[in-house]
């Protein structure tokens, strides 16, 4: 009887040293130590030759130009330079581009996406794609729809709406200016054609400090531009 007492204590505690060095031998489970590692598909996508190429391949980007002044080579363009970078590929196979702006942020889908930066700040100055609609209809709301988000002013509207620029010709341009209505500044032109199934709408989100303050602002929300004169550097 005495050496069963003592042998169930001895089996129980061989038991647990096996289940210890079982577990010992488990995968490790890293635990995320980074922001980058916790937030997965939040980082800022490149405008070089090979960021161009990764955004085609996923059919998607995303750039954070949430600041006013976002450095050249935090996109992957060199500094001190004046740079262009474009991305375009086939009409049927447009990208999804996110765009983190200074005031609002925006998912647009493209075919031909641009990048202006200029040498005199190294910064990110404006940012550019394209939109296309079917027929002339279609034009007239996505412009009602680029409007009740952006709001431009009530001139370039009413020019808009008269459609007297379509008097002289077949097919041309017409500037709807800029808007603020969500704080970042965006101007759009539109490409006309009569009798054509595709109308294309090009919009700029501009990034200069300059078009974030509040005189500026005000400037644009009542005349569709920035005030004669002004520096987007905001100096």
């Amino acid at each position: 009887m005495g050496n069963k007492s003592r042998r169930g204590p001895l089996l129980v505690l061989a038991l647990l040293m096996a289940l210890a060095l079982a577990s010992c031998s488990l995968p490790f489970q890293k635990q995320p130590s980074t922001a980058e590692e916790t937030s997965v598909g939040t980082s800022t996508s490149m405008m070089d030759k090979a960021g161009i190429k990764k955004i085609k391949a996923d059919g998607a980007g995303r750039f954070d130009l949430s600041a006013t002044s976002v450095p050249q080579e935090s996109v992957g363009l060199p500094a001190n330079a004046n740079e262009v970078a474009y991305l375009a590929t086939d009409v049927d196979k447009p990208v999804e581009i996110t765009l983190v702006l200074p005031h609002d942020t925006m998912t647009v889908k493209t075919s031909d996406f641009k990048m202006s930066t200029y040498s005199t700040n190294s910064f990110v100055d404006t940012v550019t794609w394209f939109e296309s609609v079917d027929g002339l209809d279609a034009l007239d709301a996505a412009v009602a729809a680029a409007n009740e988000r952006f709001g431009f002013s009530s001139t370039n509207l009413a020019a808009w709406d008269a459609k007297d620029f379509m008097s002289e010709g077949n097919k041309g341009q017409q500037s709807l200016g800029m808007g603020v209505k969500n704080g970042t500044a965006v101007y759009l032109k539109v490409y006309w054609k009569k009798d054509s199934p595709v109308q294309v709408l090009q919009f700029s989100a501009l990034i200069a400090p300059g078009y974030y303050k509040p005189d500026v602002q005000a400037e644009i929300a009542e005349h569709g531009r920035a005030p004669i004169g002004f520096d987007a550097e905001g100096e």
